[in-house]
């Protein structure tokens, strides 16, 4: 009786959200008729601006050799700056029970900002040194102010790099440590490869209830995103060459999300048996 009544629960439930579903992917499927119509229609426009792009890396990759100089610069000296602002408030012990709650808050947002930071330089190091070899093939004697601009900004891009993700580890180190201080019973150091297992294993049973709950929503976030990367590259692959690395990426990337969440949930089940 109870699963004659859970039957026709599911069969209310699906009435309900059905037509939702199937209006939803229906605008989809027009949305991506239109979307792939305008590709198609601005194709050769696209054409042009990728061969100027093939055509330039070197401009190219001085342009974003500044961008990885700028951007490491505005990070380090807005965590310099912030994390001197939450010392400062540790430091009134007399005030602390009432700045606890911000500290911690902080601290959080200053983590995820450093990891962010690290993303970020990687990506910009990526697009510097992009071509490398046919950048440096075209350096020759008496070379350019194109040649010599890039060939500079080629070894800053290197020590740049090294030093922001230098820097960015520094911090991070900074900010677990100072998380230690203020609770005694996390565990772990960043010098060492299973630091995040310790650092969980550290955790109480509440902060293990928020971090599954952050992870669940993560992961559905991500899937979304990879569904949408996904569509966006084959509509893009059908009018231009972008080969199928970039899609392939985003595939490997969504299959390790996934078979990685089935196995930790198994083994997360069979923890709680």
């Amino acid at each position: 009786m109870n699963e004659e009544k859970k039957i026709e629960e599911i069969k209310k439930e699906d009435s309900v959200k059905a037509p939702i579903f199937f209006i939803v992917l229906a605008g989809l499927c027009v949305f991506g008729g239109f979307f792939g119509f305008f590709i198609g229609a601005m194709q050769e426009k696209m054409d042009y601006i990728l061969s100027l792009c093939r055509e330039n890396t070197q401009i190219i990759s001085i342009f974003f050799t500044m961008l990885l100089i700028l951007n490491g610069t505005i990070f380090s000296l807005y965590f310099i700056i912030r994390f001197s602002m939450l010392k400062k408030l540790w430091a009134k012990e007399e005030e602390r029970d009432d700045n606890w709650d911000y500290i911690e808050d902080k601290l959080a947002s200053l983590l995820t900002a450093v990891s962010c930071a690290i993303i970020i330089t990687f990506f910009l190091y990526g697009c510097a040194v992009y071509n490398i070899r046919g950048n440096l093939s075209v350096i020759e004697p008496g070379m350019g102010i194109i040649d010599k601009l890039y060939d500079i900004a080629f070894g800053c891009s290197i020590i740049f790099m090294l030093i922001f993700n230098f820097v960015f580890f520094y911090m991070q180190k900074k900010l677990v440590d100072f998380e230690k201080i203020m609770n005694p019973e996390k565990k772990g150091s960043l010098y060492d490869f299973g630091f995040n297992k310790k650092w969980y294993e550290s955790f109480d049973e509440a902060e293990r209830n928020q971090a599954g709950i952050a992870s669940y929503k993560a992961f559905i976030i991500v899937s979304k995103t990879c569904l949408i990367m996904i569509a966006a590259l084959m509509f893009l692959g059908m009018v231009l060459e972008i080969t199928i690395l970039p899609l392939l990426s985003v595939c490997v990337l969504w299959l390790v999300q996934v078979i990685a969440f089935g196995i930790e949930s198994k083994r997360a089940s069979k923890k709680l048996l």
